[in-house]
C-alpha cells in the first residue's frame, strides 16, 4: 500500500510540473487584439478588395494551397483566399 501511495504522489507531482505557468486567453480576446474586424466585412468581396485597405501588421494572405506555419499568434490577421480569388475567411491567430 506504501509503494502505491509513493507511485500517486510521484504521479502528481511530475503532472504538476507539465503545468502551463501563463495563465489561458480569455475566449475573445484574439478578436481584440488583431485588424479581424477591418477585414471580416470583406469576405466574399474578390481579393483585390484589400488593395487600398491598410491593415496593420502582422497580418498574411493565405492563398490556395499554401503552405502556413502553424504557431498561434493572436496579433496577426490571417486572410485566407479560396480558388475564386475571393476572401472567404478571415481569423486572428
Amino acid at each position: 500500500m506504501t509503494r502505491i501511495a509513493a507511485l500517486l504522489v510521484l504521479s502528481l507531482i511530475t503532472l504538476s510540473a507539465c503545468q502551463e505557468d501563463t495563465p489561458a486567453m480569455p475566449e475573445g480576446t484574439a478578436h481584440q487584439t488583431c485588424a479581424a474586424a477591418l477585414v471580416t466585412p470583406l469576405i466574399g468581396e474578390p481579393q483585390s478588395a484589400l488593395d487600398g485597405l491598410t491593415i496593420p501588421q502582422p497580418f498574411r494572405i493565405i492563398l490556395p494551397g499554401m503552405a502556413v506555419t502553424m504557431d498561434h499568434r493572436p496579433e496577426r490577421t490571417n486572410i485566407e483566399i479560396d480558388d475564386t480569388g475571393h476572401i472567404s475567411r478571415v481569423w486572428c491567430g
